[in-house]
């Protein structure tokens, strides 16, 4: 069951008040309060579209996405079904994102502190990406909703958010930021994304404004206590998360292979830029914890032919690498403890800090006063998130303390798709699931892990690592791309746990396309936004 956290602005406007919802964020809970509608299926919706060749589908080869369903609701009869289409953004790491009902999206000014080379922030294309992502939800995405339980759906055709359109056999067509229809004791609602077929039309698109890029969305649907868009009084039911991707002309972006229709293409440059982020290592008497985050850039310049624009950064890329662990020594060669894959899934057009999803080991790895290096490489984008993928399950099972994932794993809700490589939704503010007769905190494991992929469709192949527009270099000629060296000296109390105090930090970076530095004392990056 899930609740609505409202974030709502009042502003005057001659003598009116109004009452805007500017974003809703759903944190996830255990157990609902009281009964509501049913709602079911909430399988991630993930479709392609592509304007140059005027075809669309879904990741899976189908012209068709299936519909929600919303019933079971004589507790709320009187009240009304609200059904928005919210653009998502990520905020200033992966792990913290919010669904905009309306075109509010505010990145603020922000600087960073700590930055060892020239990356620059760039909050203004931020927005204007927010922007794009909206206007094309609300010109090319609507939301059909028919009633098979036999009540006629009853709502106002001109809604102060909203258009209803009246169809064929009873159903409504909404266009709008959220739509209100009265829910009546028989009815059951189904509820289903729609493309517009006019979108497939780049003239169409270049008249928008739209850009080649990924979207995402939520399709949220909550029961209101009135229609006015203003009411306090709103609860959550269920939500199901939607991924568009619009194919670049393949004369403007080199893209993977094309296998005819009905299988996507996805670009082949590279372009994430990186450096260390905040690294946290806690002790127990007999584990370790290591949770590392990365600054990541995605933002490169744009292209443009014939008054169609588009970029590398306006796609999710993946970013995943090797880390090792390695014990100094005065006399003797770096001695290597520990080594796993972490990383995460980097939004377009975003900047901001990756968070792993952790790794834990059964041993306690730090000594007060020991001296310590770890190295995080990245070599194939593709290579290293199979690799990551593979090794994610036993990952998790590390991480929960769970013997097999039979009686552990397989049994904790929302992680049974994992033998698949299905999705894992984050899950916020989860108080703790029971899996093998253990207390999991999913919240501190999932965080940052949204965008797991169903298919083996993306990503694909890349080709290329781009430091800009025009600077790329072929993938495989080097070792890799980038790497990561970060060096410190553990401090630990007299019991030899809790938080790993680090001083003498050192860090490096290697690159031959992205801007390197030498070893040197320095300190974590950090982002400062002000709005």
């Amino acid at each position: 069951m899930s609740k609505v956290n409202v974030v709502q602005n009042w502003y005057n406007k001659g003598r009116g008040v109004s009452l805007l919802l500017l974003s809703v964020v759903f944190l996830i809970y255990g157990s609902a309060a009281h009964a509501l509608c049913v709602f079911e299926n909430d399988e991630r919706v993930q479709m392609y579209m592509s304007p140059e060749t005027r075809s669309w589908g879904t990741y899976d080869g189908k012209q068709l996405v299936t519909a929600s369903k919303a019933f079971k609701c004589q507790q709320d009869v009187g009240r009304y079904l609200m059904i928005t289409l919210g653009s998502v953004k990520w905020g200033a790491s992966t792990d913290s994102k919010k669904n905009y009902i309306f075109d509010s999206y505010n990145p603020g000014v922000c600087s960073l502190e700590n930055s060892k080379t020239n990356i620059s922030l760039d909050s203004a294309r931020s927005k204007e990406s927010f922007s794009k992502q909206y206007n094309f939800l609300r010109s090319c995405i609507d939301i059909r909703v028919v009633d098979l339980g036999g009540e006629p759906l009853i709502a106002k055709e001109q809604q102060k958010y909203c258009q209803v359109e009246k169809g064929v056999d009873g159903q409504y067509v909404l266009h709008g930021d959220m739509c209100f229809i009265k829910i009546r004791s028989a009815n059951q609602f189904m509820i289903q994304p729609v493309l517009n077929p006019k979108c497939l039309d780049p003239a169409y698109l270049d008249s928008l404004g739209i850009e080649a890029q990924d979207m995402f969305a939520n399709l949220n649907v909550l029961v209101a206590g009135d229609d006015s868009g203003i009411s306090t009084d709103v609860q959550h039911i269920g939500s199901r998360p939607i991924q568009i991707n619009i194919s670049p002309s393949s004369k403007l972006l080199r893209l993977s292979e094309d296998l005819g229709r009905g299988t996507p293409q996805f670009i082949t440059d590279y372009n994430v830029d990186s450096d260390w982020g905040n690294v946290h290592i806690e002790t127990e008497r007999e584990s370790t914890e290591i949770n590392l985050s990365f600054f990541v850039s995605n933002l490169i310049q744009k292209k443009c032919l014939n008054g169609s624009c588009s970029s590398t950064s306006n796609y999710m890329q993946p970013f995943f690498g090797q880390i090792e662990l390695f014990k100094l020594h005065k006399n003797r060669n770096p001695e290597l403890i520990e080594e796993w894959w972490d990383g995460g899934l980097i939004p377009p057009n975003w900047q901001g800090f990756a968070k792993g999803i952790g790794y834990r080991s059964p041993d306690n790895l730090f000594k007060n006063g020991g001296k310590y290096r770890i190295v995080a490489t990245f070599q194939n984008p593709t290579d290293d998130y199979a690799i990551f993928l593979n090794g994610l399950k036993q990952m998790l099972i590390h991480r929960f303390e769970v013997e097999g994932s039979t009686v552990g794993i397989d049994n904790i809700p929302g992680l049974t798709t994992l033998g698949q490589l299905g999705v894992v939704p984050t899950l916020n503010g989860v108080p703790g699931l029971g899996g093998n007769n253990q207390q999991v905190d999913l919240e501190e494991t999932i965080n940052g892990l949204d965008g797991i992929i169903k298919t083996t469709v993306w990503p694909s192949y890349y080709a290329s690592i781009c430091a800009n527009s025009s600077t790329c270099m072929k993938l495989g000629n080097k070792k890799f791309h980038q790497r990561l060296t970060l060096e410190f000296t553990a401090g630990l109390d007299n019991s030899g746990m809790g938080t790993v105090r680090m001083t003498d930090v050192k860090m490096k970076k290697e690159s031959p396309i992205f801007e390197s530095y030498p070893l040197q004392s320095a300190d974590f990056i950090k982002m400062n936004c002000t709005r």
